[in-house]
């Protein structure tokens, strides 16, 4: 398996200077700096992630503009993402300047939205306060909560605030600095990862994945032929 020794210097260097310079002929030129100070290092963290978390998958560097035409071609950041048995998300990206973790759903669709203000509304609401009420470096993300409040409840009800939100998802950021290049990022994952255990065990028990986004087909449409990476 392979080990997390940190990220080299290089690595925030190189993301704030394809953030300045995002153009294929930048990125031709200094991509093995990508390989060698970005991608490997990213590799080796999902893999030491993974015999506890499950498979972590690594973002690739390119952006995929089918659905955002206006996006930069190259990702600025670095990162990979994992799921629960039951659908929640934690994830791990590393920017030029910090280095950050999240858990939960961003968005919920339909369906766990309906499933979530139900839960909020009843006895599993005032254990998913207490839950949220004893965590430590991990905060929800503020999200684009409702400015009026959900149907069917009052702006009275004492877990308004949580019945408005459209997504719960928690999130902790440390800045980028010289412990980067140690295995203190690892440890620091892993810790704030199981610190967010019991809200996502509360979660996936009241709330549950998201529906597979099916896309519509053409009539028309012929088969896509993977472009090597």
């Amino acid at each position: 398996m392979d080990v997390f020794e940190g990220w080299p210097a290089d690595a925030t260097v190189f993301l704030a200077e394809i953030a300045a310079d995002n153009n294929r002929e930048f990125w031709t030129a200094q991509r093995h700096r990508h390989a060698a100070a970005v991608q490997a290092p990213m590799l080796a963290l999902a893999a030491e992630l993974a015999p506890e978390f499950g498979p972590v998958r690594v973002l690739r560097p390119a952006v995929n503009r089918r659905f955002r035409p206006d996006a930069p071609p190259y990702r600025t950041d670095t990162g990979g993402v994992t799921t629960t048995s039951g659908g929640s998300a934690l994830a791990v990206v590393l920017s030029a300047s910090a280095l950050s973790v999240t858990a939960g759903h961003w968005s919920f669709d339909t369906g766990q939205l309906r499933r979530y203000r139900a839960a909020v509304d009843g006895p599993a609401g005032e254990e998913l306060t207490a839950l949220l009420a004893g965590l430590d470096a991990l905060v929800p993300d503020p999200g684009r909560p409702l400015t009026g409040t959900p149907r069917g409840f009052g702006a009275e009800h004492p877990r308004i605030a949580l019945l408005r939100r459209r997504g719960l998802q928690l999130t902790c950021s440390r800045p980028a600095g010289e412990w980067l290049a140690t295995r203190q990022p690892l440890e620091w994952v892993r810790a704030t990862w199981r610190s967010a255990s019991p809200v996502l065990a509360w979660l996936d028990a009241h709330v549950g994945a998201a529906e597979p986004v099916q896309r519509p087909r053409q009539a028309t449409e012929t088969p896509v032929v993977p472009l090597p990476s």
